[in-house]
Formats: structure tokens, C-alpha cells, sequence
């Protein structure tokens, strides 16, 4: 009797199994992720997408949501199965992997296939250290501080990039009761921006412009405390990007912009897009966890755009920066939050364009850096 209900039970198990998946086949061909350990399916339209996704990089006009992403990173599994030899992987801390780790994006990709994902604080400009000694595989930055690090003989390289910048990813900013209206009026006064920095490119370029000789015409400081700076009137005005700790003071209307980064300037014309970075090594042995990396950042970058308060929330959650000062700075740069899709020539060229101008003009670049070496074989096909 005992066998014979437990093979009364099997054929039931069977069966149902059987129409459990007669029934997936015949609505529309709806396939199983994971998302967080839980079984899911998706629909059609949304696997539809994330199959094109995964051969193309998403731009702006694309359609993304949550749904689309999940199903996309199950493509992901597919087309880039993960080498050997990662247990974990190490990436610096920032907007886009608070979305991600938020979301359990990450733990849907790489977590649950055995891959530890580990967020490091405190990582910027301490990446050649860190990549060196193993304690950190993904950063993304902007060309600027990349070069820089390639200047010093870092054995780094991108794995994906972004597009050419808007002007205004770098402001010129003044107090709003100054009675500046222009970057004309602020000749013979004092300007704070960092020195070997991106908004130094920008300094340089409006006054070479302006054909005005430093010390002469306008006097330039380097400070970390622009905006205590310029609210307390020790300078006339600050050149930075309008990021979430200097956008406060513009959305108070404390403070206005009266300029941007020059439109035919070479920031623009590339010096400013961003581009996420490895070393060689890991860019080497492990494409297919890069790829994944790369691909998922590029989705979640894009879903910034879509639910973007829903986003922000998420990264005011972790960072404490209210979601009014992300969103701010990503409309600024939005930019360089969508893949580069001219081809790698081009991105070489505008490359070499910047990093020569670099040479000429700024003091931290004496033309030290492996420029042929740059982007990585096989990422910008």
C-alpha cells in the first residue's frame, strides 16, 4: 500500500511539473531567473529586450525597467560565462553600485553563481594602490584622474566608456548677489578650482579664451574649500562640476552659474566622458565577469533616468546625500552615464586629443603615459 501511494504521488509530481512547464511554453515562452534566490518569470517583451541588450549598449532612448534588467541579467548568465578563479569581486564605492547592490542586481548576477561582491569605501584616487595590491578590481572615473594614474606607469586599463560630456558637467559659479553675468567680468579676480583635476582643464581652457595671463589678469588658488570659499567672499568664484557637495548652493540660489565647460573645448570633445577600469591582468583572464560587470552598470546607469527617484532614494539611503542633490548632478552629467558608441577609433583619437593638450598645458603630464594601451583588446568591438 505504502508503495503504491508513493508512486501515486510521483506521477502527480510528474504531471504537474510537465504543465507547469507546457504552461510557460504556451504563454509567450516565458523563461525562469533568479532574482534574490526567488524564481521568476519574465515576459515576453521583456525578454525580447534584454536579448537585444546584451548584444548592443543601451542608450538613452531605450526603453528599461526593473523587469527588463532582471531578465537581462539572466542573458548575461548566458552569453558570459564566468571564469574560473573569481570568488569575489572588489568595486569602488559610488552612486551606481549602491543602485546596484540596493536593487540585489548584484546578487541576482554574481552572488548567487558563487561570486562575492564587496563595495570599497574610499577608493578614489587610490585606485593604482589599491588594484595593485588586490584589494580592488572596478573602479569608474572620468578620463582626467585614469590618465593620470596610466602618467604614473599603472598598469590599468578601460573596459568601457562613456560618452563626450555636456558644458554643463563643469560650472563656473559666483555668489548670486556678486553682479557677475559672464566669465568676462571676472578678469582681475580670484577664481578656486584643484589643480590636476578636471575643472582645472575647463580654468585653462576658458582662459586661454580669454587670452588672460594667470597672475595678471586673474588670479587662480587651488583649495578643497571652494564653497566655504566663495560663500564667505575670499574668492569671486569657483570652476568645478556641480556635484552633490557643490550643487547645494546653487539649488538654494545662493549661488548661479554664468558659464560652462567651452562647447568646441576639448573636455567636451572627450576629455570629460568617464570610463570604468581594471588592470590589465583582470581585464586578461577574466572577460566574461568584465563584460557582466560592464553590462549591468550600463543597465542601472540607465534606470537612473527612468525611476530616478526611485534610485535616488535608494543611494540617500546608503550615502545620506539628499536625492534633490543626486539627481541634480546626474541631469548635469548624463552624458557620460550612456556607453560610447562611435567605435574604439575614435574613442583613441578624442584620447590622444586630450592627452596631448594635457601635455602642453598641464604640469602633472610630461607625455609618460601608454597611451596604445589604453582600452582594452576585445571590450569596444
Amino acid at each position: 500500500m505504502k508503495k503504491k501511494l508513493i508512486k501515486i504521488l510521483s506521477l502527480v509530481l510528474a504531471v504537474a511539473t510537465l504543465t507547469a512547464c507546457a504552461g510557460a511554453t504556451a504563454d509567450g515562452g516565458k523563461n525562469k531567473g533568479s532574482n534574490g534566490g526567488a524564481t521568476k518569470t519574465y515576459s515576453e517583451h521583456a525578454q525580447e529586450l534584454a536579448k537585444e541588450y546584451v548584444n548592443r549598449h543601451i542608450t538613452a532612448e531605450d526603453e528599461i525597467n526593473e523587469e527588463i534588467i532582471e531578465a537581462l541579467i539572466e542573458e548575461i548568465k548566458i552569453k558570459y560565462p564566468f571564469e574560473e578563479g573569481v570568488k569575489e569581486i572588489k568595486l569602488a564605492e559610488g552612486d551606481n553600485v549602491f543602485i546596484g547592490e540596493g536593487k540585489g542586481w548584484y546578487k541576482q548576477l554574481f552572488v548567487d553563481q558563487g561570486i562575492k561582491v564587496t563595495i570599497v569605501e574610499g577608493a578614489e584616487n587610490y585606485e593604482e594602490e589599491l588594484m595593485a595590491r588586490g584589494d580592488l578590481d572596478f573602479a569608474n572615473r572620468m578620463l582626467y584622474p585614469f590618465l593620470l594614474n596610466k602618467e604614473k606607469g599603472a598598469d590599468l586599463v578601460a573596459v568601457w566608456a562613456t560618452n563626450r560630456p555636456a558644458p554643463g558637467i563643469v560650472n563656473v559659479i559666483v555668489r548670486s548677489d556678486s553682479g557677475y553675468e559672464k566669465f568676462e567680468d571676472l578678469k582681475g579676480k580670484t577664481i578656486a578650482t584643484s589643480a590636476s583635476s578636471c575643472p582645472y582643464v575647463v580654468t585653462e581652457e576658458l582662459i586661454i579664451r580669454e587670452q588672460w595671463e594667470p597672475g595678471k589678469d586673474v588670479n587662480i588658488i587651488n583649495t578643497q574649500e571652494y564653497v566655504n570659499a566663495l560663500l564667505a567672499g575670499e574668492v569671486d568664484a569657483i570652476i568645478y562640476h556641480p556635484t552633490t557637495p557643490v550643487n547645494p548652493i546653487l539649488l538654494s540660489g545662493e549661488c548661479k552659474a554664468i558659464e560652462n565647460a567651452p562647447e568646441d573645448g576639448v573636455y567636451v570633445g572627450g576629455g570629460g566622458l568617464r570610463v570604468i577600469f581594471t588592470t590589465n591582468e583582470f581585464a586578461t583572464k577574466y572577460p566574461n565577469v568584465t563584460k557582466a560587470y560592464t553590462k549591468i552598470q550600463e543597465a542601472i546607469q540607465a534606470w537612473e533616468f527612468v525611476d530616478t527617484d526611485a534610485a535616488a532614494g535608494i543611494y540617500e539611503s546608503v550615502s545620506r546625500v539628499p536625492k534633490e542633490n543626486a539627481i541634480y548632478w546626474w541631469n548635469a552629467g548624463k552624458e557620460t552615464r550612456f556607453a560610447w558608441t562611435d567605435g574604439k577609433e575614435s574613442l583613441q583619437e578624442a584620447t590622444e586629443s586630450f592627452y596631448d593638450w594635457l601635455i602642453e598645458y598641464d604640469q602633472a603630464f610630461d607625455g609618460g603615459a601608454d597611451l596604445e594601451h589604453c582600452f582594452a583588446e576585445g571590450y569596444f568591438d
